[in-house]
């Protein structure tokens, strides 16, 4: 559902901004009679500014957990920005072109143009950056769920008191660890991780009481664990 409702957002847009280009060439096109070089280039230059916006409209509109935003401001509303202010100065030295130089014509919307494709692609790099750090976070998050479903599923088919409540004290400490890996780290996930299968190999061969000194290394490597991140931060 998500997919189809992006498509059509971008359906939407597209045929938006297919008829403002439509007004736009009949208002260019009929209400300016002598057309020189000068009206050529702003024309051009708004045709590269509707085309940017598409773009943009786009990947804005893409199924993503992110928004492409450069120095707080997202790339959307530059986009909206930019085309307002192509807009106005396509118009300005249409209105001028019998005035205005070719190459201050050139000089002035470049400028603009490239300002507008550098804050875009910053902005798309950082999306992209954004983008791996959760999913590196998703990952690390459904690491840290599928141990703590390990745990559980050992503490639902122990018969032993004492050991069940130790699981479920590691259950529940991985559970609501941090999900976070850092370098300073890295170790302790290592060992909490061979630890688990250590555990579960133990609980299958009713080893209670290896099982149960499993469950206290388990307890304490948590403990560290969140305190050095809890340090780092």
């Amino acid at each position: 559902m998500e997919q189809k409702t992006d498509k059509k957002y971008i359906i939407m847009i597209a045929v938006v901004y297919a008829a403002v280009f439509a007004i736009y060439n009949i208002i260019t096109l009929t209400a300016f009679n002598e057309k020189n070089d000068v009206f050529w280039l702003s024309y051009a230059f708004m045709c590269m500014s509707f085309v940017a916006n598409l773009v943009v409209a786009y990947f804005t509109f893409q199924k993503s957990d992110s928004e492409a935003i450069f120095m707080k401001i997202p790339l959307m509303s530059f986009s909206i920005f930019y085309f307002v202010a192509e807009l106005f100065a396509s118009f300005v030295f249409m209105l001028f072109r019998s005035v205005a130089s070719t190459t201050l014509t050139i000089v002035i919307q470049s400028i603009m143009l490239l300002v507008f494709i550098i804050f875009a692609t910053l902005a798309l790099m950082s999306k992209g950056v954004v983008e791996n750090i959760n999913e590196d976070i998703k990952t690390k998050v459904k690491t840290i769920k599928n141990l703590a479903v390990s745990v559980k599923v050992l503490e639902d088919q122990c018969l032993d008191p004492e050991l069940k409540k130790e699981l479920h004290k590691v259950q529940e400490g991985i559970r609501f660890s941090d999900p976070m890996t850092t370098s300073v780290t890295e170790e302790l996930d290592d060992m909490i991780t061979s630890k688990v299968k250590e555990l579960k190999y133990l609980c299958s061969n009713n080893e209670r009481n290896e099982a149960l000194q499993a469950c206290y290394k388990l307890s304490s490597y948590i403990s560290e664990r969140n305190m050095l991140l809890k340090n780092s931060k």
